[in-house]
């Protein structure tokens, strides 16, 4: 769990010690979320006052019970100076598994959802910002809207403090795709306490410019604010079951705007807050994010006659992994919708909160695959492969390979268990594609809004493994399940100690009769 210790420093100028503190990445991590998700609760119940008072006050205890917790332990827990890599990853796992346990029991235990694999899958689809949903707005109280709405606020948020903050500073050493984050990290996180300050401060002034900018197009309230959570978060959740088909045009644009930015990522926000166009300019990832972007427009738009305008927000929506829909897209044919596949698969640029391989990881792998195949032209010849002007290591490539295979596994042990619960074949690529890249809708039995109320129960769940892991990635997986592999065989180790102990004074006991008889 992060190096589980206890410390008691002496204070300057007192020979008393302060409450001891309990050393752990992985609770310092869920404290550090808790206290948000705890507010971000409160303040769903707070804002439910005046439609349905009952589910109001619950999300409002709750969420004060929560946020003081929190704060309470924000005292007596403290990350390691220097925390080991696999306690690390194991202790993403934990944390993602604690956001969305809670959202589980508040659904469940609220009547939001009736059945509680129902209230897994929609907690999971939410903090794991995947456009998947069981939920009616029509339905629902505006506080479980709003909340539903919130846990993908703070899984992207969660999600973007991991990535920037946590495994660049706090690891001191490389991101989850094995290369730094270069000056543009130092830039932005010096260190890690400040780095997550501005991470918060970033990603919260993107919500409120969303969140107006969805005002001034004349959505309510309540809407504007369901919407641009889920837009800054690439969470794509609008409580409607035609997501944005049934928005204005001027919405839309917000929308296409607004999943751009997020899908960018935090440096480009960080660059355009500071007014620092050259950056902007001089970044390769970015570069080919757009590329990548206008490429995918133009091959949808000039297929079948389908509108620019329509082909740039499902591009903009697949490669961000957000999830938003105007239309139907999965009657517009074959070739249109496997250029949406590969998108989603690509998905976002580092630092953001949308998922997939991601840009840089994509543009590394080619760079790579280039290379292999120039030296088997030449033996001796010297290729690098340059990341903004920075030539990486092999060992960095050779990582960066590994967790392209581990990705394609996990996306096709996906497939296989979609398949096995009954899923189309079709159905069962997409399903499994989209949930492992937090995209959500898919071709088939999802479908192109994200509805889950069509889906088997059975399906629902295989999809859940799916969110978690694409949404931690591989190497937090990986190290979680090794993590428990090692309990395991330590608790086996520890049963057959003890049987063959308990076996040895039993034989004792026995030999000590027979003597006396």
């Amino acid at each position: 769990m992060g190096g589980l210790r206890r410390t008691r420093p002496l204070l300057p100028g007192s020979t008393e010690r302060p409450p001891a503190r309990v050393v752990s990445w992985a609770l310092a991590s869920i404290v550090d979320a808790g206290l948000v998700l705890g507010v971000a609760t409160m303040l769903c119940g707070l804002a439910g006052i005046g439609d349905d008072n009952a589910d109001a006050v619950a999300f409002t205890c709750v969420g004060a019970v929560l946020a003081a917790l929190a704060a309470v332990a924000r005292r007596r827990v403290a990350p390691p100076e220097q925390p080991g890599t696999g306690r690390v990853f194991a202790g993403i796992g934990f944390l993602w598994t604690a956001l969305v346990l809670f959202g589980t029991v508040l659904y469940a235990g609220t009547g939001s959802l009736a059945r509680l694999d129902d209230a897994l899958v929609e907690s999971a689809a939410g903090f794991t910002t995947t456009s998947l949903t069981l939920l009616d707005a029509a339905e629902v109280s505006r506080s479980v809207l709003l909340f539903r709405a919130a846990t993908s606020w703070v899984g992207g948020l969660t999600a973007v403090w991991i990535g920037v903050v946590t495994l660049p500073v706090v690891l001191r050493s490389t991101a989850l795709i094995g290369y730094t984050t270069g000056r543009r990290g130092l830039d932005l996180v010096p260190s890690a306490s400040t780095g997550r300050r501005r991470v918060l401060i970033l990603y919260s002034g993107f919500t409120a410019a969303c969140v107006i900018a969805y005002l001034l197009t004349g959505l309510g309230v309540t809407e504007a604010l369901v919407v641009g959570l889920g837009t800054v978060s690439t969470g794509g959740f609008t409580g409607r079951a035609d997501s944005l088909a049934g928005y204005g045009g001027a919405t839309q644009a917000v929308a296409g705007a607004g999943m751009f930015l997020a899908g960018a990522g935090i440096f480009v926000i960080w660059w355009i807050a500071r007014g620092r166009l050259r950056p902007l300019w001089r970044s390769q990832e970015l570069r080919t994010f757009v590329v990548l972007l206008v490429a995918a427009t133009a091959a949808m738009a000039l297929h079948r006659g389908i509108g620019w305008g329509e082909a740039g927000f499902m591009a903009v929506s697949a490669m961000s992994t957000t999830g938003f829909a105007v239309v139907d897209w999965t009657a517009w044919g074959t070739a249109t919708t496997v250029i949406l596949l590969v998108a989603a698969g690509i998905g976002s640029m580092m630092g953001s909160a949308g998922g997939g391989m991601r840009v840089m990881r994509v543009q590394l792998l080619m760079g790579s695959a280039g290379g292999e195949l120039r030296r088997q032209l030449d033996p001796y010849a010297v290729v690098l492969v340059r990341r903004n002007d920075e030539a990486l290591s092999q060992r960095t490539l050779d990582r960066l390979g590994g967790h392209q295979v581990a990705y394609v596994v996990l996306v096709g042990v996906g497939a296989l268990l979609l398949g096995v619960s009954g899923v189309s074949l079709l159905g069962s690529v997409w399903g499994s594609v989209s949930a492992v890249t937090t995209f959500g809708p898919a071709v088939g039995e999802i479908g192109a809004f994200g509805l889950l109320d069509g889906v088997d129960r059975a399906e629902r769940l295989a999809l859940v493994p799916l969110m978690m892991g694409g949404r931690m990635s591989v190497p937090p997986v990986l190290a979680g399940v090794g993590l428990v592999m090692n309990w395991y065989k330590a608790a086996v180790r520890r049963g057959r100690f003890s049987v063959r102990l308990a076996s040895r004074r039993l034989e004792a006991l026995v030999e000590s009769r027979s003597g006396d008889g």
